[in-house]
């Protein structure tokens, strides 16, 4: 009898020892398992950038030449410049600008614009400028880089838009 006690413990400590063998795997096997991603094929923090609309009536705000304001200097508040929403473009009282006469303009990205193009009517070849779409105390602004006629003449026409189009 001792001896099937013996072997009946023995048993039981190998049971035992299987058990706790399968359990610590199915432990494992689970914490793997749980540390996987979440996948789904959607992204609800997904965002993209909003297209940028740069169609209005732009009034200039500032005039700087050269790295000197001259904004007090003329009179520049008859200018504007009518971006139209189907393109287009027109200006009011001409001052020195990338183009005198109208025409149709275009941006180089919707999203994340840095270069502006102008194409005259009845003109060949475009004019291409950078320019900046900052949010300057709560109001769009429109800030263009150019050099009309002389290139040592470098001029940033700030502008705020005063109308949709």
């Amino acid at each position: 009898m001792i001896n099937n006690v013996n072997t009946l413990t023995i048993l039981m400590k190998e049971m035992l020892k299987n058990i706790s063998k399968m359990l610590s795997m199915i432990l494992i096997v689970s914490g793997l398992v749980a540390c996987n991603a979440f996948s789904d094929s959607t992204d609800p923090y997904a965002a993209t950038e909003a297209l940028k609309d740069l169609s209005g009536v732009w009034k200039l705000k500032s005039v700087v030449r050269n790295d000197v304001d001259i904004t007090k200097e003329m009179d520049f508040t008859q200018f504007a410049l009518h971006m139209n929403s189907d393109g287009t473009f027109h200006i009011d009282n001409y001052l020195p600008f990338v183009v005198e006469r109208d025409g149709v303009w275009s941006i180089d990205d919707a999203r994340h614009p840095q270069r502006i193009t102008f194409q005259e009517t009845g003109v060949q070849g475009d004019v291409q400028a950078d320019f900046s779409y900052p949010i300057v105390e709560g109001r769009r602004s429109l800030s263009i880089n150019l050099s009309p006629g002389c290139d040592k003449n470098k001029y940033t026409y700030t502008m705020e838009r005063v109308a949709d189009k």
